[in-house]
């Protein structure tokens, strides 16, 4: 992978990361509501594993000189 490619997917985990942490704060405001089934956790989760990786991709891109 190149930058470019690990940049976007920093960014999209961390969105993900983000968007999901928000639905699970209105998924506890309002238990009974059509968001409420949704496996928040799991997409928290997702989303940080991908900005991990990412960010040790990113960090390996650095000690090569690429970045």
């Amino acid at each position: 992978m190149d930058s470019q490619t690990t940049f976007a997917l920093l960014a999209a985990g961390l969105a993900l990361a983000i968007a999901a942490s928000l639905g699970d704060r209105a998924r506890r405001r309002a238990p009974l509501a059509w968001h409420a089934h949704l496996p928040w956790n799991a997409a928290i989760f997702t989303g940080a594993a991908i900005a991990l990786v990412a960010a040790v991709h990113i960090v390996t891109l650095i000690r090569q000189g690429s970045i």
